[in-house]
């Protein structure tokens, strides 16, 4: 077994060992300016669950996810380089139950060709936005680079002017505690935004992680652990073409990521068995184009969104029945596509930075 593979194996055995949840969600307003989403995405999580989910549905729910994710784990590896800290408990053995709709291999594969980005540190470890409500730390996975890039750029400029508040203050005998995270913290301004970077994930990692309630070690909280919690965040534009479709609550929780999709239009399948399948985009304008390539002198069906989220549990549900997801594949950004084959793929977990 090679490195990769042995990373690989130790990052889905760590998701085996921890227990499944729901993460929190929390209403957001939409912006028209990508560099407000460092703002969105910082608002603290609701400590409730959506309305509609009664506590014995959300933690039937949980049951469910756990028992496909411990089924799926063995077959769930990607080329990134995911890289664990601790050693971890062997494979749990799967649980009697019905299969999903569809291979969980097959699911694997079709999240595995979507791109996103996290920002880490020079050294891979990613950074994590503290939540009081929780006191856990939430990890976020761009389906653009350009909104990523944003929020980066943002966090530069907020490290830079901390530098200076910081030293101001030290200079003044100022020992009042305003670290990353709080009470918890330290008054340093840690010098590892200075090196912070864009790397890129593929979605089925995300959505693994998405699902699953881990810990990770925070480097600049005197080494105590935190729950940590992921979510992929869309890019604004995207969220904005969703709510023009969709005006209800779905698009305006945090976490919540569209799927554009028309009927009519297919793409030839590379799965044995399968002709033809349903795309299901990312971004809008991909659609729009895809729908033009090949039906040039037709008016463009009515577009629908279907939700990332909800998907996923459909497909990786026990004897689950949407037969919808059964040939639906996900199309990336084609411009976050271009731009992974760039970036580095080395990110750590069971290790974070916390920042406010």
């Amino acid at each position: 077994m090679n490195c990769s593979s042995l990373s690989l194996l130790l990052f889905a055995t760590q998701l085996l060992s921890c227990a499944s949840f729901i993460a929190p969600q929390s209403s957001i307003l939409s912006c028209n300016k990508p560099s407000i989403l460092w703002k969105q995405i910082t608002l603290h999580a609701a400590s409730e669950e959506s309305t509609t989910s009664s506590p014995l549905h959300s933690e039937k729910r949980r049951n469910i996810l756990q028992t496909a994710l411990i089924a799926a784990a063995p077959y769930l590896t990607a080329t990134t380089a995911i890289t664990t800290t601790t050693a971890q408990p062997a494979f749990a053995a799967a649980s009697e139950k019905p299969p999903p709709i569809i291979p969980l291999l097959t699911t694997a594969k079709r999240l595995r060709t979507v791109p996103l980005f996290a920002i880490v540190d020079g050294n891979g470890t990613p950074f994590h936005t503290y939540d009081k409500d929780s006191a856990g730390g939430f990890g976020y996975f761009f389906t653009s680079y350009i909104s990523a890039e944003y929020v980066l750029d943002d966090a530069k400029k907020a490290y830079e002017k901390a530098k200076v508040e910081a030293a101001q203050k030290k200079e003044a005998g100022d020992t009042t505690n305003n670290g990353s995270i709080g009470e918890d913290g330290t008054g340093e301004v840690p010098d590892t935004w200075g090196q912070a970077r864009i790397v890129t994930v593929p979605l089925d990692i995300a959505m693994q992680l998405s699902v699953k309630k881990t810990q990770s070690v925070a480097q600049n909280a005197k080494g105590k652990t935190f729950s940590t919690y992921y979510q992929v965040i869309p890019a604004t534009e995207d969220l904005n073409a969703a709510l023009r479709i969709d005006s209800g609550q779905r698009f305006k929780e945090r976490g919540r990521v569209p799927l554009f999709f028309v009927d009519g239009l297919t793409l030839p399948s590379n799965e044995e068995g399968l002709d033809r399948v349903t795309p299901a985009y990312f971004i809008l304008k991909d659609l729009v184009k895809e729908w033009k390539k090949q039906h040039p002198d037709s008016d463009l069906p009515k577009i629908q969104v279907r939700e990332l989220n909800e998907t996923f549990r459909a497909m990786i549900t026990p004897g689950g029945r949407d037969q919808s997801v059964k040939d639906l594949v996900f199309v990336a950004n084609s411009e976050s596509v271009a731009k992974a084959k760039e970036c580095p793929r080395s990110y750590k977990l069971g290790e974070m930075i916390l920042t406010k």
